[in-house]
């Protein structure tokens, strides 16, 4: 009898013993400092992870021009227009952007250093990440600057630029352990790539290439008013751009018409594809065109071009064309007044068809102009886009797309979860926090929350490495769930809590365990939301609430240093 009772109660003790202790869903593995960022002044942060997993690429400036310009800081390329062309004032306080400009190392430095000619822009490569013996190499724009690396888990192949005298940038590849010029600076004065695929014994590279558009040049390169000449940068016209490439050389080249370029405009018209996928035996690519929007002014448009069946004959289609991902124009950007979308653009594409993007609302709403991720669904047999979702629906409150994998998981960044309400209209940004989104099942994980394990008596312990991780950024993802992230590490809980004396790092998330179906199990899911209570911030109706004027200023003195502080309550 007592042994029955025994075995009865043997399942329940094993459980029990099983479940207290466990290790973190995402054990962090640290792969670049800012001691590795040379003349930089600020990052790094994650940009891209090779195929295999063994190579990463980061980002370090010498100045930070993405907080004046409310973008992500891997946003900071000048390729990229709708990054930066609506500039500040008008949106935050203009205290916190008189911050954001005119002190050490901030926008006004930038625009005066793009004047100049001078570098700004480095990679930090870590290699050996796989393997655990990382090392690091420092690498100015002037010497090349690692956009992308392949998806192909067989080789490590890469793209990006090389910015070249008079502020013109060539594209190049790195394909067979051989650099190749893409472009070289003549055929196309401005050109940078940002995705590579194997087709046959060629690669597919695709990105953006242009020329000169004089009146914007001049003005973008003036060294005159930021306020005033930034929007008038890269001061190149430049399109959507296709290249067939391998070790000896460029076999075909095919630039593809924008959306809608009919508005005469001092202006310059960008576009750009950004990846690619095979698609049913298709490459599908995506990206942004360019289109006329209000007042004259030219806008980017998120889509999607069909380069159809590709063979290893060294030839790509002609006739490409530039295709909307969203086919009402009320989701668009348009000329109207009451048009809604500022600019739109689609980041990634995967083997089922599934497109990741987001749009920038040009209305207000709920005290935000909000970025919105979407994600849309291209189809093989119609070859249209057969659905699109807002994964992050609720109004005003900001989400970004970064990658999407072969799995249906996409890694990006929305509001930390207690300043969805906090008013940026007047205000300061909002600080963002890393997510995974799985496609297939609709879940949504902070990834925060699986950085966290249990101790021996079932309780959060959420060290790693003896340090705090708050995670702000997921810029890119493999197959294997395997995650690049920027992160601000801490030395204590009292530091980690209120977001002080951080830095900086760029870490790989390696899974401990299976997904089920692209979605962690629930009892990995461990809270580790940040200890804060509601300082006023959406009270009042000119932003900031009890917070007040100087606390918004601290804030905006803080972002520069990489953190934001803020009023928070102790662990108990």
């Amino acid at each position: 009898m007592k042994m029955n009772r025994i075995a009865a109660l043997l399942p329940l003790l094993l459980a029990g013993a099983v479940s207290a202790a466990q290790n973190p869903f995402y054990t962090i593995t640290e792969v670049a400092t800012p001691a590795d960022r040379g003349d930089a002044n600020f990052g790094p942060w994650a940009l891209s992870i090779s195929g295999d997993g063994s190579t990463v690429a980061t980002l370090a400036v010498t100045s930070n021009w993405y907080s004046y310009f409310r973008m992500v800081p891997t946003g900071m390329d000048l390729a990229h227009r709708f990054r930066y062309e609506s500039g500040c004032d008008g949106i935050l306080s203009s205290a916190t952007c008189d911050a954001y400009l005119d002190n050490s190392n901030t926008a006004s430095q930038w625009f005066a250093d793009l004047n100049s000619n001078a570098d700004q822009t480095y990679n930090v490569i870590a290699s050996g990440v796989s393997s655990g013996t990382i090392t690091t190499d420092t690498i100015a724009e002037s010497d090349g600057i690692v956009t992308r690396y392949g998806r192909d888990a067989s080789e490590v192949t890469s793209v990006g630029y090389v910015s070249l005298s008079e502020h013109r940038r060539k594209a190049v590849a790195t394909v067979s352990d051989t650099s190749v010029d893409v472009t070289n600076g003549t055929d196309y004065a401005f050109a940078s790539a940002y995705d590579i695929i194997p087709v046959g014994t060629n690669y597919l590279v695709l990105g953006s290439a242009g020329n000169i558009k004089s009146t914007a040049y001049n003005y973008c390169y003036s060294n005159a008013s930021i306020e005033s000449y930034s929007q008038y940068c890269p001061g190149y016209e430049t399109q959507a751009a296709f290249w067939l490439v391998n070790s000896a050389g460029v076999t075909a080249t095919q630039r593809v018409a924008s959306y809608n370029t009919t508005e005469s405009t001092e202006f310059p018209y960008t576009a750009s594809a950004m990846k690619v996928a095979n698609v049913d035996g298709s490459y599908i690519a995506v990206g942004y065109s360019a289109t006329e929007g209000y007042s004259s002014k030219p806008k980017n448009l998120a889509t999607f071009w069909n380069l159809g069946v590709l063979s290893s004959t060294g030839t790509l289609p002609s006739g490409l064309t530039s295709t909307a991902i969203f086919t009402d124009s009320d989701d668009n950007p348009g000329t109207d007044d009451d048009d809604k979308i500022d600019n739109s653009w689609a980041v990634d594409i995967n083997e089922d068809g599934y497109i990741v993007g987001n749009r920038v609302y040009r209305n207000r709403v709920n005290r935000n102009y909000p970025t919105q991720m979407f994600v849309a669904k291209y189809g093989s047999t119609s070859q249209t886009i057969t659905s699109i979702s807002i994964p992050v629906s609720t109004d005003g409150v900001n989400s970004e797309a970064a990658a999407l994998n072969n799995s249906n998981q996409v890694v990006g960044w929305t509001d930390e979860r207690s300043v969805t309400t906090q008013p940026v209209y007047g205000s300061v940004p909002r600080l963002q926090e890393a997510f995974l989104y799985n496609i297939t099942s609709g879940s949504r994980y902070a990834i925060n929350d699986l950085i966290c394990g249990l101790d021996d008596a079932g309780a959060k312990t959420c060290t790693q490495n003896g340090k705090y991780y708050y995670i702000e950024y997921a810029n890119d993802i493999l197959d294997d769930g395997t995650i690049l992230a920027s992160a601000r590490r801490y030395d204590s809980y009292d530091d980690w809590s209120a977001l002080s004396n951080g830095t900086n790092v760029v870490i790989k998330l390696a899974a401990n365990y299976s997904f089920s179906n692209g979605a962690v199990p629930s009892g990995y899911v461990v809270d580790n939301q940040l200890p804060v209570f509601d300082y006023g911030a959406s009270s009042g109706s000119s932003g900031g609430g009890s917070f007040g004027f100087f606390g918004l200023i601290a804030m905006a003195g803080a972002a520069l240093a990489g953190q934001y502080r803020r009023f928070v309550k102790k662990e108990s």
